[in-house]
């Protein structure tokens, strides 16, 4: 018997302008896919989009054997893309700068990941849409790292809508996910802790240490991995990738003992 557990993959990607690699791999896709990823008018923007489309597609097709223009997702009241021909599969994608994440969980699963950038109104956006106590939260660090809290507090709360699935229409100043607190009130972000949201709960991880992004990941149930990080290009991203997402299933399995 097998059960599924949260994993995540962190691809950093090395970008390149869009060129017949990239419409190869693009080639593999279902049509409407590839029509959503040539609307962007970036090579980067469709690069990014390229793999997040991938990604997800190259894990069931390791497990079900089908090609990957034949797996297509079905999408939820608010946009958020799922599997509906296995329930116990979850995933969830986000992209920014030169990452791309992929969260798969045997519950609804959110990540986000966002790069840290100079952002004049950032102050301003934490006032807009910020809880009272997470502001309060944030004046607490000295200017020089109060910018990097604030993306990290921002991949926290945008991940838990994401697993809800309610994204940026939720209300995201209607709940705090400040992260954990140890010993003498130092931030401990990247300790798993349970937060309660609309009447039920969620496990919430921040991941440091990944530098020039901030990092969070959100599931119903409990146990937040560390990421299985890549990097790789994108003329080796079927191989490089494919490795990474067969690590992932292994791990993602647990196969009890005889």
């Amino acid at each position: 018997m097998r059960t599924r557990q949260n994993r995540l993959l962190l691809v950093e990607l090395s970008l390149a302008p869009w060129g017949k690699r990239q419409a190869a791999l693009l080639a593999l896709l279902p049509a409407e896919e590839q029509a959503r990823i040539q609307r962007y008018r970036q090579d980067q923007d469709r690069s990014r989009g390229l793999v997040a489309a991938l990604l997800p597609r190259l894990l069931i097709a390791r497990e079900t054997g089908q090609p990957l223009a034949a797996i297509r997702f079905a999408r939820a009241e608010h946009g958020k893309p799922y599997y509906a021909d296995d329930a116990t599969l979850h995933f969830n994608l986000s992209h920014s700068g030169v990452h791309v994440a992929l969260a798969v969980g045997p519950k609804a699963v959110g990540v986000d990941v966002e790069q840290i950038r100079p952002a004049r109104d950032w102050e301003a956006i934490a006032q807009r849409f910020f809880a009272a106590d997470e502001q309060r939260w944030l004046a607490r660090f000295a200017d020089g790292e109060r910018q990097a809290r604030f993306f990290e507090l921002w991949s926290r709360k945008e991940s838990l809508l994401k697993a809800t699935g309610d994204g940026l229409a939720g209300a995201l100043s209607s709940f705090s996910a400040i992260p954990a607190t140890g010993a003498r009130g130092a931030v401990n972000a990247d300790k798993e802790h349970r937060i309660r949201f609309r009447g039920t709960f969620w496990h919430l991880r921040s991941y440091q240490g990944i530098p020039g992004c901030a990092l969070a990941l959100c599931a119903r149930a409990p146990g937040l991995p560390a990421p299985l990080r890549v990097d790789t290009r994108i003329e080796d991203l079927i191989e490089r990738t494919s490795a990474a997402v067969d690590a992932l299933a292994r791990v993602a399995d647990d196969r009890s003992a005889p």
